[in-house]
């Protein structure tokens, strides 16, 4: 039988049990209502005879990008700041007068993980969420930036965020065909389904932050018990999709 992993319980881990939540209900009650909104204008707008409705519905396009945008920011700063509000409360508690509380708050994004580790014992790596958060992290990096490393990166790792790709100028004097080349960021297109999907990969983390604080308990409640024998199963039931997907991505 494998032994879950485990670390040592803090207060931040109690303190941070509402931050998925948190995250659900900012897309449900925020982010979801105002990007339908401006969908229905902009379908409104393309059956209108009005003569000004081009005008307008260019204008709602423009603003419906923006504010994609915008929520973007919003949710990764929401979870940078809830990560690094965690990380801090556990360095108070595990580290009292040291300097990792600063640190966390002061570190580059890019040291986090290790202070993650260091304070934790595991990567954030290891979190199936993972990935989503690092996409979330480098559109919300971009987003904030504009057109930089942050943005290029992004480009390289996602040109699929780029569905209108053009071709840049050939660099040669033959025939060779010009290659799509980074784009500005307002070029990007984001979806109202990716920005759930980050939104669900905050809850992710925070879900999964959850069960290992409860499989951390060295004395359980049996109300404690019977929620992870719920948790462990869809856990389970989790993991062999995944690796279901894996194969089937694998054999095609």
């Amino acid at each position: 039988m494998t032994i879950p992993f485990q670390w040592k319980n803090c207060y931040a881990d109690v303190a941070s049990s509402g931050y998925g939540q948190i995250a659900r209900a900012f897309l449900k009650e925020v982010v979801e209502p105002s990007l339908s909104a401006l969908q229905a204008q902009l379908e409104s707008w393309s059956r209108s005879d009005d003569p000004g409705a081009p005008f307008a519905q260019s204008d709602t396009e423009v603003l419906l990008h923006a504010t994609t945008l915008a929520f973007c920011l919003a949710i990764q700063s929401m979870w940078e700041r809830q990560v690094r509000t965690y990380l801090r409360g556990c360095a108070e508690e595990l580290r009292p007068g040291s300097a990792f509380a600063k640190r966390v708050m002061t570190e580059r994004w890019e040291g986090i993980d290790r202070l993650f580790y260091d304070l934790r014992g595991i990567s954030l790596t290891k979190f199936e969420a993972y990935g989503d958060l690092d996409l979330l992290q480098l559109l919300g990096n971009a987003c904030r930036h504009g057109d930089g490393p942050s943005a290029r990166k992004l480009w390289d790792q996602h040109p699929d965020l780029w569905p209108q790709r053009k071709p840049s100028p050939s660099l040669f004097d033959d025939d060779t065909p010009a290659m799509p080349g980074p784009q500005s960021i307002d070029a990007i297109v984001l979806s109202q389904d990716l920005i759930r999907r980050f939104a669900d990969a905050i809850a992710s983390f925070w879900d999964d932050a959850e069960y290992i604080y409860l499989e951390s308990i060295e004395q359980k409640h049996a109300s404690v018990e019977a929620k992870l024998v719920t948790m462990r199963l869809a856990r389970a039931t989790r993991d062999v999709a995944m690796a279901s997907n894996l194969s089937s991505n694998i054999r095609t």
